[in-house]
């Protein structure tokens, strides 16, 4: 973890880095800062002119969230240049994504109850490793830099995942969303070998019982406990995923969190909201206002008060979403494990086949098709806050 003087001189040097990565694109000093400038002005917009306090360092990279590339790194390179594209067009881009998440099973050892793959979950595979590779390639030939493996459980198709990583092309941060299902010494460190940068370790509650029973598995909470552990002692950055619940989100349940996570050398924290589809189709889940109102204050106290400082970083897309509206086919879409495009995991009707042949068409119609719909219009760009422009 990075903050203090430490993280204001990274601040700096990050600065400069944005600055002379500008010039390089444009060209043009001026043009290079108004456009810098106009994604300053975006950013104090949404949250106001405040400074992120802390970095993960790790692998000589550094992270304020799961959602974006560790930088320096090529594929940070390329993010910034699709977000830099966005406010001033330099080159005719096929397509604005950013970050794929690519479901590459349908199996899973667990019954939780948020799963949005549930109806999808089987014994046997729709796609084949074969499949898979394809359409990871498409979609890094359009220039993603940010690849989220999903299921089912990833874990449940391991050696498939290593084939995967292997056969990836250069330039994308690879991550794992994985309840922490076997993963021991030995499979973490040749995920490691294999091109993973980190692993998202689902954790819906502190309390043992209460994750186990969300989980519908015994033995869910010691698995996660096990994933962090082997999972650092390899190199990889780690990070926690909560499900915040109606029930769980009061600010004494999210510093609670907060403070195990850090116990356990966690550093990032990703917050999710419920969506009742999945498993939770058909539930009344969806989080209220005043819920709204707990997790958009913790996250700015989290994210700017000095006495949180050493308080893992709390990664919450949901905080912009709702106000620039859905990122969903746009910065992001959802491949499932029939091969489906969604544009995002909550999204359960399909825009077409990642396998098709016409994928440009598809990803032209998904745009702005995301599920979250709020009333502030969609922001032409947008970069998270930990970005630090200001």
């Amino acid at each position: 973890m990075v903050f203090g003087f430490r993280c204001r001189v990274l601040v700096f040097v990050f600065r400069c880095y944005l600055l002379l990565l500008a010039i390089r694109e444009y060209r043009n000093p001026w043009l290079a800062m108004m456009v810098l400038r106009r994604l300053v002005n975006l950013k104090r917009s949404l949250v106001g002119n405040t400074q992120s306090m802390k970095w993960l360092r790790s692998n000589g990279r550094y992270f304020w969230n799961v959602s974006s590339p560790g930088w320096p790194s090529k594929a940070f390179r390329a993010f910034i240049s699709h977000e830099m594209n966005r406010i001033v067009p330099l080159r005719k881009r096929q397509s604005q994504l950013q970050t794929l998440i690519l479901s590459i099973t349908s199996r899973c050892p667990l019954a939780c109850k948020h799963c949005y793959e549930w109806k999808n979950l089987a014994g046997s595979e729709c796609l084949s490793l074969l499949q898979l590779r394809q359409i990871l390639d498409r979609f890094q030939r359009l220039g993603v830099s940010h690849v989220e493996l999903s299921g089912g459980e990833p874990l449940s198709r391991f050696d498939d995942l290593i084939v995967l990583l292997q056969g990836a092309g250069k330039g994308t941060d690879f991550w794992i969303l994985t309840s922490g299902f076997e993963l021991d010494y030995r499979k973490a460190r040749a995920l490691k070998k294999a091109g993973l940068t980190g692993a998202v370790i689902s954790l819906d509650h502190f309390n043992e019982t209460k994750h186990n029973e969300f989980r519908a598995n015994p033995e869910s909470y010691s698995w996660v406990w096990k994933a962090v552990k082997n999972a650092q002692s390899v190199g990889l950055a780690v990070a926690l995923s909560l499900c915040a619940t109606r029930e769980f989100i009061n600010t004494e349940n999210l510093e609670k969190y907060l403070k195990l996570a850090k116990d356990m050398g966690v550093w990032i924290v990703r917050i999710l909201e419920p969506r009742a589809v999945g498993h939770f189709s058909e539930c009344d889940i969806e989080l209220g206002e005043e819920q709204f109102r707990i997790l958009d204050e913790f996250y700015l106290k989290l994210t700017n008060d000095p006495d949180y400082r050493d308080f893992p970083i709390l990664d919450f897309l949901a905080y912009y979403q709702r106000r620039t509206g859905c990122f969903g086919g746009d910065r992001y879409l959802y491949v499932d494990s029939k091969g489906e495009m969604h544009s995002c995991p909550f999204c359960q009707e399909s825009a077409g086949s990642a396998l098709a042949e016409s994928l440009d068409e598809i990803l032209v119609s998904l745009r702005g098709k995301g599920c979250h719909k709020y009333p502030r219009a969609r922001a032409k760009s947008i970069l998270p806050d930990s970005c630090m422009l200001t």
